[in-house]
């Protein structure tokens, strides 16, 4: 009978250690947090019915997104900043800024100053145009929803967005007046007329149209034309390719039709005698298989980019002098730009930020240490799901037509490999993560309904 007691109490004393640990370890790696946030989300996921769910996600979005750049009231980075003041100087009829080596050698960017400057058009201010950002992003975040909810169900739909809603480096992003985010949604709203069922004509030129402003704006639509290509080749028939080859004749047609307009009218317009051209292609490489800095952006290498010549050499000279040295610096890049292992944001002007809660000074860089722990568990998980998702609904990607988001991601796989990364170029293909998630989280969800049902049996 002692002996038992004095079991009883050694097993209830070790459980309480190990509690002790784990609570601790959880609270130093923020996982509480998370957790929390699984947990409010799972349960807003259950309730049967939420009257007007999207409005309500919506409105959230924003408001969440509207608390993030009031407080991250930082200056617009470097190339950010260059597009800004050269969309503002158009509004005062000055267009110095496109005879500048930046606006030259990478004259598509000009596509998004105009867009920005038909926003100061409008709107005035910085801040308005930041407003206009989070919108729409908020709308990225209710595409997420719509999507999900289509190829899954309500429940799955509302957990795959409020996650998405809440990822911090997606709310980080608005702070800055990227051209990211409008380009992403446009594209993706192109997407969606390439997967429905019964497409046709219509909807290819309807697509080609949107795809090819996103490009305008961001030039990540070569992306999307290839995994188009891919897509059209994995559902081929005998009987189809004529049909689906004059299809994918009128899509590429128009989508190279509008850019090359848009370049001709931009270069005789003289407000970029450059047009929309990228004249230094080789530049993104040359960072991209930097091995120093995994991919990143490296100030040294700017004493290449007026020769190219040059710059094929170090690109050849990186890749090949020691090939394990790139098998490193790809195993480093798929750490920073899949796994989100560093952010990268760290600067001298963030490091003099800091906020005040209940009279603590918390500085920028003890909030981005929380941000990114919080930020990595929600996105592994969700990214998990993916995997997941793929692996046990493999034929409901084909029939869903969602497989194409999959062909986006292999092909930004290598894509990524090859150029140059930073945190925020996985904006784009974080929405297609996230859509696929849906499949794991219904799988996992269900099986989990499915114990309990069985238990109660």
């Amino acid at each position: 009978m002692k002996d038992n007691i004095l079991t009883k109490l050694f097993i209830n004393f070790s459980i309480v250690i190990f509690s002790i640990i784990t609570v601790i370890f959880m609270i130093k790696n923020y996982f509480l947090l998370s957790l929390l946030t699984f947990l409010i989300v799972l349960f807003i996921s259950k309730k049967e019915n939420i009257k007007h769910f999207p409005i309500i996600l919506f409105i959230t979005s924003i408001l969440i997104r509207l608390v993030v750049i009031l407080l991250g009231k930082f200056p617009q980075g470097a190339d950010f900043w260059l597009m800004m003041n050269a969309a503002q100087r158009i509004n005062l009829n000055d267009f110095s800024w496109s005879n500048t080596l930046y606006f030259q050698t990478w004259a598509y960017q000009t596509g998004f100053v105009l867009y920005e400057a038909l926003l100061f058009k409008l709107f005035k201010t910085e801040f308005a145009l930041k407003v206009v950002n989070i919108i729409l992003s908020s709308l990225t975040v209710l595409f997420i929803y719509n999507t999900s909810k289509k190829i899954t169900n309500e429940k799955t739909a509302r957990v795959v967005s409020l996650l998405y809603m809440l990822l911090p480096i997606e709310l980080i992003l608005n702070v800055v007046l990227n051209n990211h985010i409008v380009s992403a949604l446009i594209t993706y709203i192109g997407i969606i007329f390439l997967i429905k069922k019964d497409k046709t004509i219509k909807d290819y030129i309807i697509s080609s149209i949107l795809i090819s402003i996103g490009n305008i704006l961001r030039p990540e639509g070569i992306i999307v034309v290839f995994s188009l290509i891919v897509f059209e080749i994995l559902y081929l028939k005998k009987d189809k390719v004529l049909d689906i080859g004059k299809k994918l004749f009128i899509f590429l047609f128009i989508y190279l039709m509008i850019g090359s307009i848009s370049s001709f009218v931009i270069q005789k317009t003289n407000i970029n005698s450059q047009g929309l051209s990228n004249n230094n292609p080789t530049w993104k490489f040359v960072l991209g298989f930097n091995h120093d800095t995994c991919g990143y952006y490296s100030g040294d290498d700017e004493k290449y980019i007026e020769e190219l010549d040059k710059e094929k050499e170090i690109v050849k000279e990186r890749i090949f002098s020691n090939p394990s040295d790139t098998a490193k610096l790809f195993v480093c890049k798929i750490d920073h730009f899949w796994l989100l292992s560093d952010s990268n944001t760290k600067s001298e002007t963030f490091k003099e930020q800091s906020y005040s809660f209940f009279g603590k000074e918390i500085s920028y860089e003890q909030i981005e240490e929380v941000a990114l722990k919080y930020n990595s568990q929600i996105y592994l998980l969700t990214l998990l799901m993916c995997f997941i998702g793929i692996i046990f609904n493999n034929k409901k990607l084909k029939e869903d037509n969602t497989i194409f988001f999959l062909i986006m991601i292999i092909t930004t796989f290598f894509v990524y490999l090859l150029i140059e990364i930073r945190p925020r170029y996985t904006y784009f293909i974080h929405i297609s993560i996230f859509i696929l998630s849906s499949y794991g989280y219904d799988y996992i969800l269900n099986k989990i309904k499915g114990v309990r049902h069985d238990k109660k049996s």
